[in-house]
């Protein structure tokens, strides 16, 4: 099953990187991703190429924020965002946070409540976890200081997930000293 995932994933890489990329892979990857039938995997590559297609059309100058599919495209992400229980929010976290950057349409206050409300929560998936710590360093949540505190002194959480709280209250720290 596995295999068959990375499979489609090296196909979706290879139409991602055409010279012109098929005008519906956007709304196919989309459409994977909302597809429950598809296994977990399959729906985590998806949602990862989703946010790699949004960057693929704004390096080519051709994203456009206020446009259909790019509402698409966050919906979807936001959606994603919420299934905290699985690997693909992480995906969605890592693949908002970089949209953030180029369009102005991302709610960046829903997404840093969904990575602060992640990160408190121990019973999200570990790399969704990890990665809504990690980003609420990057963006300097500062709402998600009490959840960090408190990965950094759980004895019994993962040694990564204590160090990734611990280099995100670093960043926080610098926040509060500027």
């Amino acid at each position: 099953m596995a295999e068959l995932a990375s499979e489609k994933n090296q196909v979706m890489d290879e139409l991602l990187n055409q010279p012109q990329i098929p005008s519906d892979y956007g709304d196919v990857m989309v459409g994977l991703y909302r597809d429950k039938s598809q296994d977990v995997l399959m729906r985590d590559f998806a949602v990862q190429h989703i946010g790699l297609y949004a960057q693929a059309l704004n390096r080519r100058g051709e994203y456009d924020a206020d446009a259909a599919e790019s509402r698409s495209l966050r919906a979807a992400l936001f959606d994603a965002a919420g299934e905290t229980r699985t690997i693909i929010a992480a995906a969605a976290f890592r693949a908002l946070a970089d949209m953030s950057v180029f369009d102005p349409r991302v709610d960046t206050n829903r997404l840093d409540s969904l990575l602060a409300t992640c990160a408190a929560d121990a019973s999200s998936d570990p790399a969704s976890r990890s990665m809504a710590v990690q980003l609420c360093g990057e963006r300097r949540v500062r709402s998600s200081r009490p959840a960090l505190e408190s990965i950094r002194s759980d004895p019994t959480a993962p040694e990564i997930l204590r160090r990734a709280a611990s280099r995100a209250l670093e960043s926080l720290k610098v926040v509060s000293r500027q």
